[in-house]
């Protein structure tokens, strides 16, 4: 049947037809000619599961619901899901696919891969893309409990983060099973150090989080390991970055004050050198004031959670102008399309909705 399908992809319908017409092609007697529509449905479900991510964009590109159901009730999203094909999600859920579709009975995408998967990086990419850990089944079960029977999931690090996050208030607006930038660091208990805080000597407001020494839990100095808060695609990599001039430097300060918010290509600057990555459901992470990038990281680039994309350092401030060390930190922002994680909220619930993103261990323990 495939090898068929296949040939479908090649030729398209109406060479396929052709050929069965002229019998070069054989079909079961008992067989009416496939509609155009349903070979492209036949052939997304047998795409979905991973044969070749190419071919599925073809498909993906002439069906009109990408969330239509096959007669077990699944959509391409649950089937690549419960056959564990990364490729297969990645596409789908590039193309849009619905995260938390059910069906009848109240299965998802993310239910169907902690049940079954081989591999805890299946279910983790559907957290990282926004996938609803809360919901539950017909049963009452939610992912976490579904995974409890599967060894793989059970005995990853995953199955803990799945049992904090199904007895807590989820946003569908952000992602969930992300790392903190440095290892085994807390979120700052400091709302100077958090997203939304003001930052008077430029006109503006902050839109990440900073890790300073003293303030995180570990040790952060110049040339701290920085790493990458979940799997994604290099997007924005300044290799070549040249530090500002103290004049330079003045006039970017001056622009900024003379303005009644810092501007974007005036921020930009003072971010100094910086990294950017996608990850799976459009979220974009941002690392600024690095001191160094491996020569290797460009983009296009695919990059693993917790891979290593960048040294701590002060490039952008006042300090590294002045040709100091001085005063190193991670800063970090991740972005939902215009909106930056924290925009706009208390530090209670900037803390609420890092727990989502980063997990309880990453909150600093007067939160906890």
């Amino acid at each position: 049947m495939f090898r068929t399908l296949l040939i479908v992809l090649v030729i398209g319908v109406g060479g396929f037809i052709a050929l069965w017409q002229l019998k070069i092609i054989q079909m079961p007697v008992s067989s009416p000619i496939p509609s155009e529509e349903e070979i492209s449905l036949t052939t997304l479900f047998e795409l979905a599961g991973g044969l070749d991510p190419d071919a599925l964009k073809i498909v993906l590109s002439e069906v009109e619901n990408i969330d239509v159901i096959n007669n077990e009730g699944k959509t391409p999203l649950m089937v690549a899901a419960s056959k564990g094909s990364l490729d297969g999600l990645r596409v789908l859920v590039e193309a849009g696919a619905n995260l938390n579709a059910t069906t009848t009975d109240g299965y998802t995408a993310l239910m169907f891969s902690t049940q079954s998967a081989r591999t805890a990086r299946i279910p983790l990419f559907l957290l990282n893309a926004g996938a609803d850990p809360t919901l539950t089944n017909s049963d009452g079960k939610s992912a976490f409990d579904l995974g409890a029977d599967n060894a793989i999931i059970r005995n990853s690090g995953l199955y803990r983060r799945l049992e904090e996050l199904v007895d807590q208030p989820f946003n569908p607006n952000w992602p969930s099973g992300y790392l903190v930038p440095v290892k085994e660091a807390k979120i700052s208990s400091r709302p100077n150090h958090l997203p939304g805080a003001p930052r008077r000597y430029r006109n503006g407001t902050h839109e990440g989080f900073d890790f300073y020494n003293g303030t995180v839990g570990v040790e952060i100095e110049y040339g701290t390991p920085i790493r990458a808060v979940a799997s994604g695609i290099v997007i924005r990599a300044d290799i070549n970055y040249t530090e500002s001039t103290q004049e330079i430097y003045d006039e970017t300060i001056r622009l900024a004050r003379d303005s009644l918010d810092t501007e974007v290509d005036v921020l930009d600057r003072l971010r100094g050198r910086q990294v950017w990555l996608r990850h799976a459901g459009g979220f974009i992470s941002r690392y600024a004031h690095l001191s160094s990038i491996p020569a290797s990281l460009v983009a296009g680039q695919e990059v693993s959670q917790g891979q290593v994309i960048g040294k701590t350092g002060n490039s952008g401030t006042l300090e590294a102008v002045q040709g100091t060390r001085d005063d190193p930190h991670p800063h970090v922002e991740l972005w939902n399309d215009e909106d930056y994680l924290g925009r706009n909220l208390e530090p209670d619930e900037i803390y609420q909705l890092a727990k989502q993103v980063f997990g309880k261990a990453a909150l600093p323990l007067s939160y906890e």
